[in-house]
């Protein structure tokens, strides 16, 4: 009986691996990120603005929308294999840079998000410049948006703005961060 539970439980755990983790790269996928994120963003946003307007205290919280740059062209240039090894690597950067608390993702393609809770728009962006930095230093590239939890209903929200500054960035030249005033 007991060997059957702990075959259950491991056959969950790898249930569970599959399901919120991104395969190629080790990090979570897009489902993984919006439990966990989602989880996380909840707290910040769910049935506290009323306390926090009268103490006038908010728990900050930002996102990063980070797509590399020119990607297809790697793919079309060098290969699928040399674009899968450029993913692996931008992820172990950006895993790296990044506090235990954060939650990364692998969005889709060669998109990444990060959610950082604790994190001022002014804080998200010092970590997008580092993260936009380091992966630069290993001869990739990337074009980072951040946000910051302002009034949004809901993560998706939030990752949308993310992602709309990240486009502002592809069109202000890439490899750079743009954070939304919103």
């Amino acid at each position: 009986m007991r060997k059957n539970a702990e075959k259950l439980e491991k056959d969950l755990e790898r249930l569970k691996r599959l399901v919120y983790y991104d395969e190629l790269t080790g990090v979570l996928n897009r489902r993984g990120f919006a439990e966990e994120a989602g989880r996380a963003f909840r707290a910040v946003s769910f049935g506290r603005a009323e306390i926090e307007r009268r103490i006038g205290f908010r728990i900050p919280f930002s996102v990063l929308f980070i797509d590399l740059d020119d990607f297809k062209k790697l793919n079309d240039t060098r290969g699928h294999e040399e674009g899968d090894k450029a993913l692996k690597k931008a992820a172990e950067i950006m895993g790296a840079g990044l506090r235990a608390s954060d939650v990364f993702a692998r969005w889709g393609g060669e998109e990444f998000v990060v959610a950082l809770l604790g994190a001022t728009g002014a804080a998200a962006k010092a970590v997008a410049e580092k993260l936009r930095h380091d992966i630069t230093k290993a001869g990739l590239s990337a074009s980072i948006g951040v946000a910051s939890y302002q009034k949004e209903k809901n993560l998706a929200e939030l990752v949308d703005s993310a992602d709309k500054a990240m486009y502002q960035a592809k069109r202000k030249g890439k490899n750079r961060v743009v954070a939304l005033d919103n």
